[in-house]
């Protein structure tokens, strides 16, 4: 039984005390107790700007790659863009970025933001969810720098690719190590909050690593490396995310 998540946030600093460079900050299940893109998806649902035809072209996308479902986990389908203009997907982006703020905001990850901020860390929010998303939710608690899915439009439409890489996995420490190369900063200078077993690549690359509310794969890691582990109930919205948006889709469209 996990107890209660920390609210005070004790300071993060590298091995030998010193401030980190660079603070990387993961969003869904880190920064955040659910999933931002899954709620923004039903919120499309919802409000029919996603009709229930686009929804389920969507959906579809699933069955016709398991491979990549695999290799790259659910995250990777873009599919529900295509026919939403992007100034709807900005608009309401940051509609659910000022819900999601005030109901599933992790305390001790905001104020570990905060603090660092304060001492002159720089502050990335980095996340394979939306860019849109993401962004409004930076800019609403002021992080310096977004690293996010940024999707791909053609003609002014979105084409339901994505520019670049989509930061999961090791690509979330190729970015990372981009980011340090721009800067002239060593990873080993850098600290790194995650919540998955997908984020073990960044946070074993950065000097500081906290699992926050970690999964069962991440907390033993984390154990073993004598990582700062911030206790709290996991958001397991990656093994549910499918089930839940079927679930939507069969009660009606309902939220």
């Amino acid at each position: 039984m996990f107890r209660k998540e920390e609210s005070t946030p004790d300071i993060v600093r590298l091995p030998d005390g010193a401030v980190p460079a660079i603070y990387f900050v993961d969003l869904d299940g880190t920064l955040l107790s659910t999933s931002s893109e899954r709620y923004f998806l039903k919120h499309l649902v919802s409000t029919g700007i996603l009709s229930p035809v686009a929804f389920l072209r969507f959906l579809s996308f699933y069955p016709l790659h398991p491979v990549k479902t695999v290799r790259e986990g659910k995250g990777w389908n873009r599919n529900y863009l295509p026919g939403i203009t992007p100034q709807a997907v900005k608009r309401e982006a940051a509609i659910c970025a000022g819900i999601l703020l005030k109901n599933y905001l992790r305390e001790w990850t905001f104020q570990s933001i905060r603090e660092l901020k304060s001492r002159g860390c720089e502050t990335v929010l980095i996340s394979a969810s939306l860019q849109y998303i993401v962004a409004s939710i930076g800019e609403d608690i002021s992080i310096d720098h977004v690293q996010a899915s940024d999707p791909v439009t053609v003609n002014g439409s979105f084409s339901g690719q994505l520019k670049d890489l989509r930061p999961w996995g090791r690509n979330k420490a190729e970015l990372m190590r981009r980011i340090c190369d721009q800067r002239g900063v060593q990873p080993a200078d850098c600290a790194a909050a995650g919540d998955s077993w997908a984020d073990r690549f960044i946070m074993r690359e950065c000097g500081c690593a906290v699992a926050v509310c970690p999964d069962r794969k991440l907390r033993k890691l984390a154990s073993s490396r004598n990582w700062r582990i911030v206790e709290g109930r996991h958001t397991k919205w990656a093994q549910r995310k499918k089930q839940g948006l079927l679930e939507h889709f069969q009660a009606g469209w309902t939220v």
